[in-house]
């Protein structure tokens, strides 16, 4: 494949720069021929089948993020980002009848996080690794600091699909939920066979401007082979992207920094004013508030998705619901508040409807912008951390998420870890025991122990808070087995530490109370 060059200029400079800038994407017009006759297909089958532009249900597609490291693994882009990426693209592509959702590798699981590469990571050489770890049944997007075919100088590009890996690469910095940022719906457009508006015009450094050759009558042909689309839109069906219903488009986006009306004077081939379509999705116009496809490219892709190419996407996925997280999501520990053991933290929250999992971030500032951060995906709603260093704050929050749908909310709290780690000296005379049933679903459960000598000790439960919640002073243990019973009538469902405590010395098992 060969990456369109992005000549370095103040355009393509502010684009680099800004956090929600205008896609520039590494797709060249000899890229995008070589799935010409795919798209002049699905037009023809629009054409000869209206149905398939029916939008009155959606269609689901998987997908499957592949998270991309240097050779060190460091540099991966976070789950927490591609999740507000999943919400984001399904935004984009609501009005077109597609919507999307992750799906799990049977070997890398729901987010592929194995890739530690430089030549995947800085450039795409590597594409054997990467072939290695496609998934199958998925459009692919790898997720890299650089988006490069091997040599990126002395252009830059943000995001390229290549038809010949049918995947997608992008910077990890256009990995985001903003609205406006339309890379990954763009390049989610070529993988459904569209092209750019100005087909044609890929290798021109700065597009038809007044500087131009022949200004301001366009060239009947662009630079790159392509017929130049008329404003009549008389030969709309075999110039530029052959997508009737959006305007002639001869990257006049290099020629301003925003997405105003395009006003420059540039004429097509018969001399007619043009007026493109500044805020479509394929094209390179930025700073739009909204990017939208048109009612024929979106028809087209509908007719990609439904063709015999893309029958290894799988389409029975059911969504299980929108997600609505409550402001009270957070239970324990509570906010401020200091844990009694700091390798032994366990986080609850409040289960949440139509949520399948949690992603579970922790970092010591509120902005969770450390590269300290630790970050966990959990089924259920508590989450038993071992790995956090004592004498610090630590803040955590909370996303509910499931396949489809990464747009709940975030909440978060804060609280103190302590100098104390669950198992400090043994207990003498302590030779093993266990808490059983553990988790318990009634009022009792019981501690089975075996000691080598008979000793005295104290025995208590602390709740994920470290409050003293049942209390046995003096429980003599006997040399040989013990089994010591324990009271839970009152105690609510969750997560608790038992303790046997002589003084001296203590060691502690976790309960779990599930009724």
């Amino acid at each position: 494949m060969r990456i369109g060059l992005i000549f370095l200029g103040f355009f393509a400079f502010s684009m680099a720069m800004a956090q929600d800038s205008r896609h520039v994407c590494g797709v060249s017009a000899a890229d995008q021929l070589t799935y010409n006759e795919r798209l002049v297909q699905n037009l023809a089958t629009v054409t000869a089948n209206e149905s398939v532009s029916d939008r009155s249900g959606a269609q689901y597609v998987p997908i499957y993020f592949h998270l991309v490291a240097n050779s060190s693994g460091t540099g991966r882009v976070r789950e927490s980002r591609v999740l507000e990426q999943l919400c984001a693209l399904n935004a984009a592509y609501e009005p077109v009848g597609i919507q999307f959702y992750m799906v799990s590798h049977p070997t890398f699981g729901l987010f592929d996080k194995t890739i530690n590469n430089d030549n995947v990571y800085y450039n795409q050489d590597n594409t054997f690794l990467m072939q290695a770890k496609k998934h199958p049944n998925a459009i692919n997007y790898y997720i890299t600091d650089v988006a490069a075919s091997g040599n990126n100088s002395p252009g830059l590009v943000l995001a390229y699909y290549t038809p010949t890996n049918d995947w997608i690469v992008s910077r990890r910095d256009q990995i985001n939920g903003n609205a406006n940022n339309s890379t990954i719906p763009h390049e989610t457009g070529h993988f459904f066979s569209l092209q750019h508006p100005f087909l044609g015009w890929e290798s021109s450094a700065t597009g038809f401007v007044p500087s131009s050759a022949g200004w301001p009558i366009a060239p009947v042909i662009a630079p790159d082979g392509v017929p130049t689309e008329r404003q009549n839109g008389t030969n709309c069906t075999t110039a530029a992207d052959k997508i009737c219903d959006t305007g002639p488009d001869y990257k006049f986006a290099f020629s301003q920094s925003d997405c105003s009306p395009y006003d420059r004077g540039a004429k097509d081939p018969l001399g007619v004013l043009v007026d493109p379509n500044e805020n479509n999705t394929m094209s390179y116009f930025d700073a739009c508030s909204l990017y939208v496809f048109t009612p024929l490219q979106s028809a087209a892709m509908l007719a990609d998705l439904n063709s015999p190419a893309r029958n290894f996407l799988d389409n029975t996925y059911v969504p299980p619901g929108t997600i609505t997280t409550p402001s009270d999501l957070l239970v324990s520990p509570a906010n401020g508040s200091t844990v009694p053991f700091y390798n032994a933290v366990n986080l609850e929250w409040k289960a949440v409807t139509n949520a399948t999992n949690y992603l579970v971030e922790i970092d010591i500032v509120p902005s969770f912008a450390t590269g300290l951060i630790k970050t966990y995906v959990a089924n259920t709603n508590s989450l038993l951390v071992t790995d956090l260093d004592p004498n610090d704050t630590y803040y955590w929050r909370v996303k509910p998420f499931n396949y489809s749908d990464g747009c709940a909310n975030l909440y978060s709290r804060n609280f103190k870890v302590n100098s104390t780690p669950t198992n400090t000296i043994e207990v003498e005379g302590l030779d093993a025991w266990q808490v059983s049933p553990n988790p318990s679903n009634g009022d009792f459960a019981r501690i089975l122990a075996k000691s080598t000598e008979t000793f005295e000790a104290n025995v208590y439960m602390l709740d994920a808070t470290g409050r003293i919640v049942m209390d046995m002073p003096s429980v003599q243990f006997v040399e040989g087995q013990n089994s010591i019973e324990l009271t839970l009538s009152g105690l609510a469902n969750g997560f608790y530490f038992v303790v046997i405590d002589n003084g001296t010395a203590k060691d502690l098992r976790k309960l779990i109370i599930a009724r």
